[in-house]
Parts: structure tokens; sequence; C-alpha cells
């Protein structure tokens, strides 16, 4: 009787080890992270593709949309329906510039896109949003002319975060581009008072600019460092999701945490030191800050500081109406007013009104890129 349990001992401490050991290589290639090798910025050829394989897919099709952010792609949307082996592949045409794309599996979540820009820059603000945002199933892409984006896709539940896998080549500057979600967060808890007391109160200010400063240079430095393993558009994209969240999560910070305290600053000069962390060089916008959804959440709450000083008073946040488009026009810099103005129109409701704006913006701009889905939803 001993021996046959000495020998079930030994036979179960055996499977027993094997199961360890096929967990633990399981866990590891689990969390693998992609290799990092030197970017090789070469001329490309292949067509542009996004495919990929689902895995508890909650329904039979993959939708996807362009953010409504400054693209000749934007506000683009379709759909397919899964392959038997819950593959799909999609071949853009006609790219020559990269643009955002985002996948999810119910169409009703494309509409999110339009509460990052649009809805979520008023007083109704709160933290947290882009964290939110993108727990829904909802996962978004750098897509770059000539490449082809590989993934498989896993839900562990119908609203939770998908898992993503990154099958192609250039996989660590595929899944780098992920980590721009996480900026917002980081620039947000230095000015959050719950880390820093100190910023409970708006004279503190000094204190708020010195904690965004320090991180922004933190994060820059931090993608110095990545610069030979990604792609040289996504490194300047990052690059102005860093510097234009700094910007944006300081006027979230002062015209809508403190927007009782900061409100009389309109009736007289705001001061400097506040003018030099919201000012930019207008001149200097290139396609990857253009397309940056830092850059374009900026925009709006930019206009809101500016038109807030030309009426000398704090105005949270202005509807679209032919004074914001005139004051777009003025305020803008040149490479950013005809695409805002645009994406402005296509996602506000068909009236006389925005008609007439709608015709003014082609008079304007007769070679506009956005013009025939606007005059599609307009005619």
């Amino acid at each position: 009787m001993m021996k046959f349990i000495h020998s079930n001992f030994f036979q179960l401490k055996k499977i027993s080890f094997w199961l360890v050991l096929i967990f633990l290589l399981f866990m590891l290639g689990c969390n693998q992270q992609p290799t990092k090798t030197p970017f090789k910025n070469e001329l490309n050829t292949k067509k542009t593709t996004l495919k990929g394989k689902v895995h508890d897919w909650p329904t039979d099709t993959v939708y996807f949309a362009t953010f409504t952010f400054h693209s000749p792609y934007s506000t683009t949307e379709g759909f397919q329906v899964l392959t038997p082996d819950k593959s799909f592949e999609y071949t853009f045409d006609k790219v020559d510039q990269p643009f955002i794309v985002f996948l999810t599996p119910e169409r009703k979540f494309l509409d999110l896109r339009n509460d990052v820009v649009f809805e979520n820059l008023t007083d109704k603000y709160y933290r947290g949003y882009c964290k939110k945002f993108y727990d829904y199933p909802i996962t978004t892409y750098l897509i770059e002319p000539g490449t082809e984006t590989n993934v498989e896709l896993t839900k562990t539940k119908r609203y939770g975060k998908t898992s993503i896998k990154f099958l192609n080549e250039n996989n660590y500057s595929s899944a780098y581009y992920q980590t721009t979600f996480e900026l917002d967060g980081g620039l947000d808890e230095v000015l959050d008072s719950r880390f820093d007391p100190t910023l409970k109160d708006i004279k503190n200010i000094d204190n708020a600019i010195k904690n965004l400063n320090n991180k922004s240079t933190e994060l820059l430095s931090g993608l110095a460092k990545e610069q030979q393993y990604i792609s040289p558009f996504l490194y300047q994209y990052t690059k102005s999701e860093i510097e234009f969240g700094s910007k944006k999560e300081f006027l979230r910070y002062f015209l809508l945490d403190h927007k009782a305290e900061t409100s009389t600053m309109f009736s007289s000069k705001i001061p400097e030191k506040i003018n030099n962390v919201i000012e930019f060089n207008k001149e200097n916008v290139d396609y990857a800050t253009l397309i940056s959804q830092e850059y374009n959440e900026f925009l709006e709450l930019y206009l809101t500081f500016k038109f807030s000083q030309l009426k000398n008073k704090l105005i949270i946040y202005k509807e679209f109406d032919k004074e914001k488009f005139d004051f777009a026009l003025k305020e803008l810099p040149k490479a950013s007013r005809y695409y805002y103005l645009a994406n402005n129109l296509l996602h506000l409701n068909d009236n006389e009104k925005t008609k007439e704006l709608v015709t003014r913006l082609i008079n304007l701009y007769p070679n506009g890129e956005l013009n025939d889905k606007l005059l599609k939803k307009y005619s």
C-alpha cells in the first residue's frame, strides 16, 4: 500500500512539475513585449492593409471609422462581416498620408468619436474621460501608407477592453502607438489636487505650471529614447500628443476645474505666464500634429480661452455658429482652419444656417478635400 502511495505521489509531482512549466511558458508568451529593432525608414510599396482575427467577439461584424480630426480621411466609416474563421481584411485605397482608424464590434460605438472633441470639452468635462473612452470595445491604430497592420483581438466581456496582439513586421512601432493613450492620464494627474493639494487654490498656478513642465519634459525624454525604434511619423505624432496634451490639460485645469476663480481674470489682463503656456507657433503645424487627438482637443479649449478674452468674461463653451466660424478663421493656424470648420459642419445637424456656412466654406476653399462630403450631406 505504501509503495502504491509513494509511486502515485511522485507521479503527481511529475505531472504538477509539467503543468507548472507549461503555465509559466504560457504566461511568458502572453507577456512577451514586442522586440525592439531599429526602424527601417525605407519606401514601402505594399498595399495599405488592416487585417486580423477576433476571439470572443460579440457580433459577426467589424465596424471601422476614422476620427473626426484634421484629415482628408475624416468621418470615413464602414464595416466587414467576419469570415467563418473569424477573420477580416480591409485594404485602404488611394492612401498617401497616415491617419487614425478604430475598430469596434457594434455600430453604436462609432458615435463615440464625436464625444472626444465635440461634447466632452464643455463644463461637463471630467477627469479620466480618455481612459473611459478606451475601456469601451474600441481599438485604434495609426495607419501609414504602404503598411500592413495585422492584429489578433480578444474580448473578455462585451463592454470591456479588447486585448491586442500585433502580428505585423513592425509590431513594436504599432504597439508603441498604443502608449499615447496613457499620456492624457499622466498629464492629468500632475494637475490633480488629490495628488498635489496646493493646486486646490488657483493662486498656486505656478505649481501647476511647474508640475506640467516637469511631466512633459519627462515624457519627451522617454520618447527620445524610443525614436530609433518607431517610424518618423509616429515619433512626430507622439511628440505633438505630449506638447499639446500638456497645453490642453492646463486649459482644462484653468478653465474648467477653477472656472469660478478664473472667471474674474477675463475682465482684466490674463497674466503673461498663463499665455506663455497656452500659446504656440501657428506657422509650424505639420500633418502629424493636425491628426493628433490631443492637438484637436486642445483647439476647442484654445478657442474657448481666446473667445473669453474677446468677450472679457469666461464662456465655457461656444456653440458652433457664424460667430464661431469667423472667430476660428481668425484665431486658428492656417493649416487647421479648413479641416476644423469642415469637420464641425459635418458633425452638425442640417439646417439653413449651417447650409450658408457650408457654401461659404466651399467658396473659401474650392479644392477642399471634404467638400464632396459636405455637399452630399447638405444637398
